[in-house]
């Protein structure tokens, strides 16, 4: 009977763009922005330790008195690089931010590293012997 019936359905239905299918549309939309927003930062911090954000909100970091003086490994006096910094890690815990020689970053705990103040070169970069 209601094939019959069309007039009354029809009344019933939605239009193509009705102020509903909008507003659900646009909340949806906004939903699924902040939950992607959401689910990157959770990824980056976890990841990488900070979020997309922390550029905006950065905090004054103190500069490490360890920076710019060399590491060399305390076992075998092997050279590892210049520090950049010094910080806390949850697996080797106090660690030290090392760039190497080609250019890489490393941390390396604390308790395994000896540091050196670099040579100075009294004659200046023009002196030769």
């Amino acid at each position: 009977m209601r094939m019959f019936n069309r007039g009354q359905e029809e009344s019933g239905d939605e239009h193509l763009f009705s102020w509903r299918r909008i507003r659900t549309l646009i909340l949806g939309s906004a939903l699924a922005l902040v939950a992607g927003l959401v689910a990157v930062n959770v990824f980056t911090y976890v990841q990488y330790g900070g979020t997309m954000f922390d550029r905006y909100f950065e905090k004054k970091e103190n500069k490490s008195p360890m920076a710019g003086k060399l590491a060399f490994d305390k076992g075998t006096k092997y050279y590892l690089g210049i520090i950049r910094g010094e910080g806390h890690t949850p697996r080797r815990r106090n660690v030290y931010f090392i760039e190497q020689p080609g250019g890489g970053m490393i941390d390396v705990s604390k308790d395994n590293v000896e540091v050196r103040e670099p040579e100075k070169n009294d004659k200046g970069p023009d002196a030769r012997n």
